[in-house]
């Protein structure tokens, strides 16, 4: 291997700007570099700009994957009784938006097609108090929430994908800097 310039790494070396050699005492390529750097050569630090570049990504990938999964609370439906009935009463209530770990069974996706292929279904939920209740899910309503959670998540990835086309032009720590994620 020939050596003509070494960029510190975090655990280890990059050589000529395409091989990885880890700080390792038996392994033949570091003892290479360390006699290279014996001989006068001059190790260089890391750019920090990539690993700033990536952390930032992470960030806004978790910023809209955290607001894709906030709850509608805009909607309305008629309540079902403890017997399975639908009554005469309104209220808005909480439809989530992601899975539960636990319960397998409360796929938003899943919850959407089979109120829309039943025409209706009951869903378990709260209302806006946190109070415990089922509402008659309509497919008219499944319809809307489909269409909200799509455009919602939709416009989340636009914003987060512009942000990140921002991040990876950056040429300057500064520039990255002044890169403003939405929370």
């Amino acid at each position: 291997m020939q050596i003509t310039k070494v960029q510190q790494q975090k655990n280890g070396y990059l050589v000529n700007n395409a091989i990885f050699v880890p700080e390792a005492k038996e392994n033949s390529d570091y003892q290479k570099i360390n006699q290279w750097i014996v001989e006068g050569g001059i190790v260089e630090k890391a750019d920090p700009l990539p690993e700033l570049q990536k952390q930032k990504i992470l960030k806004i990938k978790s910023i809209r994957d955290q607001k894709n999964m906030v709850p509608l609370t805009d909607y309305k439906a008629f309540l079902i009784d403890d017997e399975g009935n639908k009554t005469t009463q309104e209220s808005h209530f909480v439809f989530y938006t992601n899975m539960h770990q636990s319960n397998p069974t409360s796929n938003p996706e899943s919850i959407i097609s089979r109120a829309i292929e039943l025409g209706s279904m009951p869903y378990f939920t709260k209302d806006l108090e946190g109070k415990k209740i089922t509402i008659e899910l309509t497919a008219e309503i499944a319809a809307l929430l489909k269409q909200r959670i799509f455009e919602r998540n939709d416009s989340n990835y636009k914003i987060s994908g512009s942000i990140e086309e921002l991040i990876n032009k950056a040429q300057s720590i500064e520039e990255l800097e002044a890169i403003q994620l939405e929370e």
